[in-house]
């Protein structure tokens, strides 16, 4: 007869998530950054931050709203809300949020720059 305290029971852990939970906030952890980059990226744009300094911008734009999100809405316990804890918060979709900034970062530096 198997043992239910063996340390060796896979999924020991299963039964913490649930996974439509999970991906209700997977979803709206992208929409959080998709419209953050999307702001920042335009806030970059109309003050002409190029170079290293818009991506200084990028980074420090980044480190608050990861702080954000883990102080107020996972009130410092990410592990509750994310498979993967802080990790998922602070470095998953960084790239994503890049390219997004990147985009509006162009198009707003473009027109508002335009002539000078």
């Amino acid at each position: 007869m198997n043992n239910p305290n063996a340390p060796n029971q896979p999924n020991q852990n299963a039964h913490k998530y649930f996974q439509p939970h999970m991906a209700h906030n997977a979803k709206q952890l992208q929409f959080i950054r998709s419209c953050f980059a999307a702001i920042a990226g335009s806030a970059a744009g109309i003050l002409g931050l190029t170079n290293w300094n818009g991506f200084l911008f990028y980074a420090l734009s980044w480190t608050i709203l990861a702080s954000l999100l883990l102080l107020i809405k996972c009130q410092s316990q990410p592990g509750l809300y994310f498979i993967n804890g802080w990790r998922e918060l602070v470095v998953d979709g960084a790239l994503n949020g890049l390219l997004s900034y990147i985009l509006f970062h162009t198009f707003l530096y473009g027109l508002v720059h335009l002539y000078q």
